[in-house]
């Protein structure tokens, strides 16, 4: 069977043909709901926003233009739901906002990390991703883990590409902080 383009998609649904968003669906339900994860962190609470990031955007379908690819134009949307899911959530985090790393504490938390194995690095960065804000979460992981361009992060998330750049450098700084108090608590406890 012959794959028809997105576009091609969008165009049977204006003509009426509701079906055809069935096929958007099930090509992008994966990365809405992997997207909303990030954000969230919750399962059950990225499942229904990845959902109603799908029901958006067959709303608003009619005023979608081609400026963009149709897959950056529903990561948008799907962002924007995430973001006012958790904005509605009730948290009560703890932040480490006003603590002060030197680059000398940097440069031995990088070389701890170095020392660990394949499998401890990754363990120990996940554990640091899940300290983070969501949105810091989700940045670094829509630039590393799912090769985002600048460019298409700052139009799924509304933000210009310099702050997209600014945010992510922030969040890789606030990463290294948050991995330098878990290796602290793990050397304390072995200890």
């Amino acid at each position: 069977m012959e794959k028809k383009t997105d576009e091609y998609y969008i165009r049977e649904i204006l003509k009426g043909d509701s079906g055809s968003f069935s096929q958007l669906v099930e090509k992008y339900n994966h990365l809405a709901f992997s997207l909303s994860m990030k954000l969230l962190n919750q399962r059950e609470d990225a499942e229904e926003a990845a959902q109603d990031a799908f029901i958006k955007a067959y709303n608003s379908l009619s005023s979608f233009q081609n400026g963009s690819t149709f897959k950056t134009w529903f990561f948008r949307i799907v962002y924007n739901t995430s973001i006012s899911r958790l904005r509605t959530r009730k948290n009560n985090e703890v932040t480490i906002e006003g603590v002060k790393i030197s680059d000398a504490e940097i440069q031995i938390t990088e070389n701890a990390l170095e020392q660990l194995t394949r499998a401890d690095r990754q363990k120990y960065l996940e554990k640091g991703l899940e300290r983070l804000d969501p949105e810091e979460r989700a940045l670094l992981k829509m630039y590393y883990y799912d090769d985002f361009s600048m460019d298409e992060i700052s139009v799924i998330t509304g933000l210009t590409v310099s702050n997209v750049k600014v945010k992510i450098h922030r969040s890789r700084k606030r990463l290294l902080q948050e991995l330098q108090f878990i290796l602290k608590d793990e050397i304390i406890s072995i200890l």
